[in-house]
């Protein structure tokens, strides 16, 4: 949706995630304005305050601001404005109609990146440490147990079976951590991305199967699969004959297309969650791994079987390319999809 400035110049409303400063775990629409904060006009009820991880310049006075300082932040613009600064403008947007917000400032759940996978695994591993604990009590009272009913031979018992010891998480518990980190980074990278809208971890009704991102641009929808392969080279190979394709994705030197053919239940519940909305929209498949490595002329994503395989290096490049869809058409996708799919 486009919005004129009081300068009268265009500025993309961009409409993002950002956490509450509450300890609820909610989420708030955050409006983001290109052409610095709208000339100093910002809706203060909308603009994110965060603490700064870095030393900036306010926008509007200049003054220094110092690594954890509260200011505003607009992610579109990527501009800082001081407090007092902000605490000055108007408290809404004029209301001559420059800017008219499609979503306004209820709370929308966009979704976290990693958030269910996080909690699988935690679930996982809490419940390994809890058969630690209960292997070790046991181990602790049959040793007790044995030495009193036989002081001999059961002190001899215990002394030749070895004793009960913490084992190290698992490797699939340890993969589910992994996930975790693999769908946050992403999903960071995607909310910094200008002019889309991007949602995270998003649940199949009816099933336990969630989507980790949707992208909504002007292009389209992308609907994003996150894949952690550390250390493991990314290859693509088409075993077909000569009048024939037959095309693999290999991980680390194994077959892993299987990866790519997961991809059509995801893109079908995507479709069926837009209905009308996506009947004429291109709706694309993608997979993105996270610190893979790459052979010396792969720099740029290739298709397997239809499905875009790519690094999240690439994702800026993808995703902003230009379509025919503006702001208030793809606030309403989003909003269809938002709340066909909810929150995992």
């Amino acid at each position: 949706m486009m919005g004129d400035s009081p300068s009268g110049e265009s500025g993309w409303v961009h409409w993002l995630p950002w956490p509450c400063a509450s300890s609820c775990g909610r989420f708030e629409i955050v409006c983001l304005l290109d052409l610095q904060l709208m000339a100093g006009v910002v809706d203060k009820a909308l603009v994110r305050i965060l603490a700064l991880r870095r030393s900036d310049v306010c926008v509007c006075c200049g003054s220094v601001l110092a690594v954890g300082d509260r200011a505003a932040w607009g992610n579109v613009a990527k501009k800082v404005t001081c407090l007092p600064c902000l605490n000055s403008v108007p408290e809404s947007l004029p209301s001559s109609g420059e800017v008219e917000p499609r979503v306004g400032s209820r709370e929308i759940e966009w979704g976290v990146g990693g958030r269910s996978v996080a909690r699988e695994a935690a679930r996982r591993s809490e419940r390994h440490r809890q058969r630690q604990e209960h292997r070790i009590a046991a181990d602790r009272e049959w040793r007790v147990r044995v030495k009193a009913e036989r002081p001999f031979t059961g002190r001899l018992q215990a002394a030749l079976t070895p004793m009960a010891r913490v084992q190290p998480v698992p490797q699939h518990i340890q993969a589910w951590a992994a996930g975790t980190k693999g769908e946050q980074v992403v999903g960071e990278v995607l909310e910094a991305i200008p002019g889309i809208i991007a949602l995270h971890d998003r649940r199949k009704p009816g099933t336990r199967s969630n989507i980790d991102h949707i992208a909504v641009t002007s292009a389209g929808v992308w609907v994003i699969d996150t894949k952690v392969r550390t250390g493991k080279k990314l290859e693509y190979q088409d075993k077909g004959g000569l009048f024939s394709r037959d095309e693999r994705l290999i991980v680390g030197g194994r077959d892993e297309t299987r990866l790519v053919e997961g991809m059509a239940w995801q893109i079908e519940a995507v479709r069926r969650a837009g209905a009308e909305l996506l009947s004429d929209i291109a709706v694309r498949p993608e997979l993105c791994f996270v610190d893979a490595t790459l052979g010396l002329l792969d720099r740029r994503p290739w298709t397997v079987r239809g499905v875009v395989v790519c690094w999240r290096a690439c994702l800026p490049d993808l995703l902003l390319r230009p379509g025919p869809l503006d702001g208030q058409r793809m606030t309403e996708i989003a909003e269809c999809i938002i709340s066909r799919l909810p929150p995992a």
